[in-house]
């Protein structure tokens, strides 16, 4: 018999509930000591959902919209800027459409590539709601499925025509800067030669 038997154990992840630390559980097997481990954890398992909701909440996913617009604004809009100063040093003796043409297409490509973003943070605000006279929603209701298949027509324009045009706009706009079409064409050349 021991002196200490009477004393409760401590346990790391007691948190001063009757399940870890009472003297009750100080005589259990070591298979009962492992249980009561398990049980613990899986009431722990409901703090990992709590915190996950909090950074799914709707003030998080709004504050996540806002920092997606303002990083892709930002990003695009220089790129543009970059187009412009690029375009400035291209020749002008084929006429200002070849010498202006990338930066327009980037600049254009812009507000479509960024429209839906903003469509996200106008509905996060209350600003567009179902009650406007066109509703923002992105998909149909009643439609469950998050596919192409379930879009309303918002979601058509928005997330099909303005994202996929503009990241088209700027593909191109990015790709004619560059001269990258000239440079694989020469490349083509260079590797086959002709008979």
């Amino acid at each position: 018999m021991s002196f200490f038997a009477d004393i409760p154990k401590y346990e790391e992840d007691c948190e001063g509930g009757d399940d870890c630390c009472s003297t009750a559980n100080n005589n259990l097997s070591d298979e009962a000591d492992e249980k009561v481990r398990e049980e613990s954890d899986k009431d722990k398992k409901p703090l990992y959902i709590a915190i996950l909701s909090v950074l799914i909440s709707i003030p998080a996913l709004g504050f996540a919209h806002a920092i997606t617009f303002a990083i892709s604004l930002t990003i695009l809009s220089n790129l543009s800027q970059y187009h412009y100063h690029k375009c400035c040093t291209r020749r002008s003796d084929k006429g200002h459409w070849y010498k202006f043409g990338p930066f327009y297409l980037t600049a254009v490509a812009v507000p479509f590539a960024t429209v839906d973003i903003l469509r996200h943070i106008l509905v996060d605000n209350g600003l567009w709601t179902t009650k406007s006279r066109w509703s923002p929603a992105a998909y149909r209701p009643g439609c469950n499925s998050e596919s192409m298949k379930c879009l309303s027509a918002t979601g058509w324009f928005f997330v099909v025509f303005c994202t996929y045009f503009g990241y088209i706009l700027l593909m191109v706009g990015t790709i004619w800067c560059a001269d990258l079409h000239l440079k694989i064409k020469k490349l083509w050349k260079q590797l086959r030669p002709s008979k």
